[in-house]
C-alpha cells in the first residue's frame, strides 16, 4: 500500500481498565489515500486479522482530538514505516 505512511498499534486505557480481553487498534497515517483506498484498506485488514484477537482500524488523518493523535504515536507501537 503506497498510501501508508505509518500504522501503529495500542489499546484503549479504557478497555485495559474493564476487560482482560480488550481490543487492539490500528493506527494508520496515510498520504494521498482516498477515502475509498482507506476503506478498501480496512476491509482487507478485517478479512486478514478475522479470528484471532478482535482489531479496531483508526485513520489517524481524521482524528480531531490532538490529544488523541499524540497518546498513539507516543504509547503506540510503530510497526510500519513507509519513506
Amino acid at each position: 500500500m503506497s498510501f501508508v505512511k505509518v500504522a501503529y498499534i495500542f489499546c484503549s486505557q479504557a478497555e485495559k481498565a474493564v476487560n482482560s480481553d480488550w481490543c487492539y487498534h490500528i493506527a494508520i497515517e496515510t498520504k494521498g489515500a482516498s477515502d475509498n483506498q482507506f476503506q478498501w484498506l480496512y476491509f482487507e485488514l478485517m478479512e486478514e486479522l478475522r479470528g484471532g484477537k478482535q482489531f479496531d482500524v483508526v485513520h489517524v488523518n481524521t482524528i480531531a482530538n490532538p490529544q488523541l493523535k499524540k497518546r498513539i504515536f507516543k504509547e503506540g507501537k510503530l510497526f510500519v514505516q513507509r519513506i
